[in-house]
């Protein structure tokens, strides 16, 4: 009978002591977790996605936009071919042609214009994609152009912003709160006629402009990187 009993005490040792090495790894699982989520969030934050987030909070989405530049060896013909296609089997949009190498595709949501040129050597490509839709950040515009490259392409550039419209308040104010929440970098911001602009750094190393702007129309927030491409 004592030697059962002494089984049955080595069995719930043994059962106790699994249970503590099984919520030490679950406790460890979840520590990783934790900070792997608290990575992403810190990312987020110091990205262009991020600072995009925060304007968008503190503005009505008017527009977002992407500019991807790029050259290639194909011909002009064959590179306008190839961009064509993606688009008929990615997007569904009209066209209308603006000259001999330039288009403009447009749906509810976006408006695509695609201009080529090319010297004795490359082809140059640029797509500028101006959404309309809240619903579409940034990062889901370049998503869409990123999937349009392949591995003739050099010199891949991109350009994204983001406008929303504001309700009259100090322009320095509003430009302070946007940099103190992103913890921009070597701010510098510059009074203008209508307003103020700036440039920045972010955490991660890209360089973001940003203009605040008053018109008989209304008052707008802009920020761009690592230029804004649109006029303002």
């Amino acid at each position: 009978m004592e030697y059962v009993t002494i089984i049955k005490r080595d069995e719930a040792k043994g059962v106790l002591s699994m249970k503590i090495k099984l919520c030490m790894l679950i406790m460890l699982l979840l520590s990783f977790l934790n900070m792997g989520a608290i990575s992403n969030i810190q990312m987020t934050k110091n990205s262009f996605d991020g600072l995009e987030t925060i304007a968008m909070g503190e503005s009505e989405f008017k527009e977002n936009g992407v500019k991807l530049q790029y050259k290639t060896k194909n011909t002009i013909d064959k590179e306008f071919d190839r961009v064509k296609m993606y688009l008929d089997n990615n997007i569904s949009v009209d066209y209308k042609q603006c000259s001999k190498n330039e288009i403009d595709c447009f749906n509810d949501n976006f408006d695509i214009n695609i201009k080529l040129w090319s010297d004795s050597i490359y082809t140059y490509n640029e797509i500028t994609l101006i959404n309309k839709n809240s619903k579409y950040k940034t990062i889901d515009l370049k998503n869409i152009l990123t999937k349009m490259e392949n591995k003739n392409l050099e010199d891949v550039q991109y350009f994204l912003y983001y406008e929303g419209e504001i309700k009259e308040v100090n322009n320095r104010e509003l430009i302070g709160k946007i940099i103190d929440q992103t913890n921009i970098q070597k701010a510098n911001i510059l009074d203008i006629n209508n307003g103020c602009t700036g440039t920045g750094y972010l955490n991660n190393g890209d360089k973001v402009n940003f203009a605040l702007t008053n018109y008989n129309t209304g008052s707008y927030v802009i920020i761009g990187t690592p230029i804004i491409f649109a006029t303002y």
